[in-house]
């Protein structure tokens, strides 16, 4: 009986230890995607700042 609790507590363990990286993987594409949605738009507010001043000069 205990080889099988400790066949179950590694097994457990090692579930544990996927969803640890599982949620920092997620959690590193969701920074990277928000800088990723910041420059994006900083590019696309200084693009329309330049159409309006070569539009209106």
């Amino acid at each position: 009986m205990k080889r099988r609790a400790q066949g179950a507590l590694e097994y457990l363990f090692m579930v544990a230890a996927a969803l640890i990286i599982i949620f920092l993987a997620v959690r590193h594409l969701t920074n990277t995607t928000s800088q990723a949605t910041d420059v994006g738009n900083s590019t696309l507010e200084n693009i329309t700042q330049e159409l309006e001043s070569a539009k209106g000069g």
